[in-house]
């Protein structure tokens, strides 16, 4: 049986794909979950319609993220924090301060999307990785001086 899924599923594809699942998994499963919708009569033509509709919203997104890319890659954030003994920091930088930083910069980056290990703790120069978009990882240099 033919469905079009509604929802991304890890075994099966992401939303809006046409997939060909036996006739049971999709009657039994897929279909009273909401998850699917079986591929015939007006949900397949609405369908087709649908895919050039998503491509440009695609296209679109693409290119934002392109942007926002160059303004990541050519930003360097000054972070002053205070320091105790041997260049110690009191706290540290998470990934939270540097998505606030960035805003406050004109920049929108969701703090999970920053690709921060653990958070930064010591003093000197970092560079950090965002991902902005599938396989566009620019990364922000980041400087941590002393306050004061």
């Amino acid at each position: 049986m033919k469905v079009i899924l509604t929802q991304d599923l890890a075994t099966l594809g992401k939303s809006g794909e046409l997939k060909t699942v036996a006739d049971g998994y999709a009657t039994n499963f897929l279909i009273p979950r909401n998850l699917a919708v079986p591929a015939a009569g007006g949900a397949y033509r609405a369908w087709q319609h649908d895919i050039a509709s998503r491509e440009v919203k695609r296209t679109r997104e693409r290119a934002d993220a392109e942007i926002a890319a160059t303004r990541i890659a050519s930003t360097t954030l000054t972070m002053g924090v205070k320091v105790g003994e041997g260049g110690k920091l009191y706290g540290s930088i998470t990934s939270k301060d540097i998505a606030d930083a960035l805003a406050r910069r004109g920049i929108e980056v969701d703090r999970h999307k920053i690709e921060l290990d653990e958070p930064l703790k010591t003093l000197g120069t970092y560079k950090v990785a965002v991902k902005v978009f599938q396989g566009m990882t620019p990364e922000v240099t980041i400087v941590v001086e002393p306050k004061g």
